[in-house]
């Protein structure tokens, strides 16, 4: 009788948002999820993040974690990061408005130490074709480098996937269809009020991808 093939173990990082929930859906098919990690760095939309994420794990039945980075708050000048402060939704259009340094970086090295303590391999993100265009730690360099390092900073040599990294945003949500992935609880506001604006350069790029598919 042939050997039963074990899945490998992953963690997934999860922002409530369409990309890391599309890949989590996929990863509970291709692998074993011990749990998904969402981050609280003091980013205007934290509690909604934390709130869709919880809804998102339920859905696929995976585990969920808080991580809370209290050192984020420091950086006052960031509008990401100015959770009291009200703002114009357009004013989240370019790269310097969302930009919080290393983010990614860090996530993906805390996972890290999670996945090396757990007896994980496989770190999942939800980085994306359309993002990587604007996003320097989105692209797939990106990925390889932070990859070399692991090999060195992690004993069972943990690695970084995306399951969407080569589609576009409308890729990604057909492929979430697909996957009949809970798409009714994702949260891709800047702002981070109750309901999204429908305003932020996030909220217009998921509104429209809506649009397209509805006409």
């Amino acid at each position: 009788m042939p050997a039963i093939k074990m899945k490998t173990k992953s963690i997934i990082l999860l922002s409530g948002g369409l990309d890391s929930t599309v890949s989590a859906a996929i990863a509970t098919k291709s692998t074993k999820p011990l749990f998904a990690l969402t981050f609280d760095y003091g980013q205007r939309a934290a509690k909604m993040e934390i709130s869709a994420s919880k809804k998102i794990c339920k859905a696929l039945h995976i585990k969920h974690k808080v991580v809370k980075i209290p050192f984020f708050k420091e950086f006052k000048k960031l509008v990401l990061l100015q959770s009291g402060k009200e703002v114009n939704a357009e004013k989240f259009n370019e790269l310097k408005d969302v930009w919080v340094p290393n983010r990614n970086g860090l996530f993906i090295n805390i996972a890290a130490c999670y996945a090396e303590y757990y007896g994980a391999d496989l770190i999942i993100t939800g980085f994306n074709r359309e993002e990587a265009a604007q996003f320097p730690d989105n692209k797939p360099q990106f990925i390889a480098a932070i990859n070399h390092s692991l090999m060195f900073s992690t004993l069972k040599k943990v690695k970084v996937i995306s399951y969407v990294s080569n589609y576009t945003k409308k890729q990604i949500y057909k492929i979430g269809l697909r996957y009949k992935s809970p798409l009714q609880h994702i949260y891709s506001c800047y702002l981070g009020e109750k309901k999204m604006c429908g305003k932020c350069a996030s909220c217009r790029r998921l509104k429209n991808i809506i649009n397209e598919l509805t006409e």
